[in-house]
């Protein structure tokens, strides 16, 4: 088996990833699916006339508030989401999760969503529960996010469905658009791709209630819904719709006002994904450590596919940009946020490094696999 999908540079040891006999990641396929370089195309003027039906029917149910529910971080993607149901005529409720360390940007590109015509909320978690389960995720998981994750798809489709709100536009579909299963439902959420997407292999936030003795009434905003109450509104992917593509994504969303660091964000070459907050950096940093590969393979990927860059410039790009320590920036927030100190810290980072991709020479982490 290959270390490597021989197109994209994804490693097989990044979660829940599937080769084909030829060594290609289930993203590079569905990549070739979506842009009709496979047999196996996808008719995009049908779907978005399906788009407009499913519009059509929305309106006809005339809800008490809302007309549809869109989660958004203010980042380029759900910019673009709104922006696909504007003069549409639609009552729009945006619904952001400030679940961390918000950055001034992230402040500046959230008030788009509320300029740009959608009505914006903001969600902000009980504090002391919230940090207490951002340290257990971190110090026992090595992942800070876990819950902030299942959160930031359950809680705005528990609202919606309290609301009556008929439709929620999520954003991409994970599992086709960065290497998952090929069997998952392309076009609406469901409990199985929660599980398997949104939570960290399998650890639902019921589980982790009853494993860390919180009471799961406390923790069901981090929850889905049970699968009746989901067939209760239409949880749809907006790349099911719409092809998605972040460079087409960054030009809709400057439209209205977007904006973007002077610099490349810390671990990467771009300077406009994940700037928004500073917790899901240490998120992908742990990944790094974890599974081998951050934010720079991810976007060199995605660059690739779309033949913007070649392999060869890709591999360049993640071996100058990605194995990049944390800087302070990120470090002194977030272990003020949740209450431990520097060594607490780095002795966590150092317990999820995953020795058989790392070696530590001098301090200094080297790839056992360096992409070929």
């Amino acid at each position: 088996m290959h270390y490597y999908c021989s197109n994209c540079l994804l490693p097989k040891t990044k979660p829940y990833i599937q080769f084909d006999i030829y060594g290609k990641c289930s993203a590079c396929i569905f990549h070739e699916k979506k842009n009709n370089l496979s047999t196996n195309k996808i008719n995009w003027k049908k779907r978005k006339k399906e788009f407009k039906v499913l519009i059509n029917k929305i309106k006809k149910i005339k809800a008490p508030y809302y007309d549809v529910c869109v989660p958004v971080s203010g980042g380029k993607d759900s910019i673009t989401q709104v922006s696909y149901l504007l003069k549409k005529n639609l009552r729009i409720l945006a619904i952001n999760i400030d679940y961390g360390i918000k950055t001034d940007i992230g402040h500046q590109n959230l008030a788009c969503i509320s300029n740009m015509g959608a009505n914006l909320i903001t969600h902000r978690p009980d504090l002391k529960l919230h940090k207490k389960i951002l340290k257990i995720s971190f110090l026992d998981f090595g992942d800070p996010d876990l819950m902030s994750h299942c959160m930031l798809h359950a809680l705005p489709i528990r609202i919606a469905i309290e609301l009556k709100i008929p439709m929620i536009l999520l954003g991409e579909n994970a599992a086709l658009e960065y290497s998952g299963s090929t069997s998952i439902n392309e076009k609406k959420m469901s409990l199985k791709w929660f599980d398997n997407y949104a939570s960290n292999n399998g650890m639902t936030p019921k589980k982790f209630a009853k494993i860390y003795r919180f009471p799961y009434e406390k923790l069901k905003m981090y929850d889905l819904p049970s699968t009746n109450d989901l067939k209760k509104i239409q949880p749809v992917f907006c790349s099911y719709f719409f092809k998605w593509n972040s460079e087409k994504n960054l030009k809709i969303a400057k439209k209205f006002g977007f904006r973007t660091l002077e610099k490349n964000a810390e671990g990467t070459y771009r300077n406009y994904v994940g700037i928004d907050e500073k917790i899901n950096r240490i998120h992908q940093y742990l990944k790094l450590l974890k599974f081998g590969y951050g934010r720079a393979t991810d976007h060199a990927c995605e660059d690739i596919r779309n033949k913007k860059i070649s392999r060869k410039k890709g591999i360049q790009l993640v071996k100058k940009y990605e194995n990049v320590r944390l800087s302070k920036y990120f470090i002194n927030d977030f272990i003020k946020f949740i209450n431990i100190d520097l060594k607490t810290f780095k002795r966590t980072l150092k317990k999820y490094t995953n020795k058989r991709i790392w070696s530590i020479n001098k301090k200094k982490l080297i790839k056992l696999h360096e992409i070929k």
